[in-house]
């Protein structure tokens, strides 16, 4: 700003101005790569954010699966064993019946 001032007052010389233009002219060259850049870091930031959120929801699903099979497994164990004890019983019954006497 300083330097700027100067000029504006004429009190540095040709080369200070000249110098001054480039470095304006720069700036103006660089900042639509730091835009773009700054656009594209954006859209790696959001990619990595929907990533994220898809782990996340695939990982609930899994779970949610998970804890499915569980309970169907202890349905089955639950349904077998009502399976052998009633075949327990039916063998147990008919054991315990007395053959039919032959006379």
């Amino acid at each position: 700003m300083a330097v700027r001032a100067k000029a504006d007052l004429k009190i540095v010389d040709n080369e200070h101005q000249e110098a001054l233009a480039a470095v304006v002219d720069a700036a103006k060259q660089v900042a639509p790569m730091i835009q773009r850049l700054a656009t594209h870091r954006d859209r790696f930031d959001l990619a990595i954010k929907e990533l994220e959120s898809e782990r996340f929801e695939i990982i609930s699903r899994r779970d949610h699966l998970r804890r499915q099979i569980e309970a169907v497994e202890s349905g089955f164990a639950l349904h077998l064993d009502d399976i052998d004890a009633t075949l327990r019983m039916y063998e147990g019954g008919m054991n315990s019946l007395g053959l039919p006497q032959t006379e």
